[in-house]
């Protein structure tokens, strides 16, 4: 059954996959055209220790970056189900994507799992 802690968890977790989706793809299109990342307000996107290793490597990790975060969507949609799976499922893509914001140095990664670990601890005896 679910309850609403479950549901605002797969809210959560659609929210971030969905975010990130949409943040990154125009950023690796950028990169992917012009061959450099792009500058917004001074900030370059999608920079750090990643970009040591060249534009590719960058292109190639933001598109497993973008395929983690799909994968969340099932997890949120397991998760909405009430489904230990799809728990178990985030608590994995959540570790795999913390290497992606340490690749990339993005700042907010780290505040919405955060977010996800205590709403997944909270929830974790209501899912089946």
């Amino acid at each position: 059954m679910r309850t609403p802690l479950v549901s605002a968890l797969a809210i959560v977790v659609v929210f971030d996959a969905l975010a990130w989706i949409a943040g990154v793809l125009p950023v690796l299109k950028y990169a992917l055209v012009h061959r450099d990342l792009p500058t917004v307000g001074g900030i370059r996107l999608l920079s750090g220790p990643m970009e040591a290793l060249g534009i590719e490597a960058v292109i190639v990790t933001g598109i497993v970056f973008v395929v983690v975060s799909g994968l969340k969507l099932l997890a949120a949609y397991w998760i909405w189900q009430a489904r230990l799976d799809g728990a178990v499922l985030e608590m994995i893509l959540l570790g795999l994507s913390a290497i992606f914001w340490y690749a990339f140095e993005l700042p907010f990664g780290p505040l919405g799992g955060l977010v996800q670990v205590v709403l997944l601890a909270l929830c974790w005896q209501s899912l089946g």
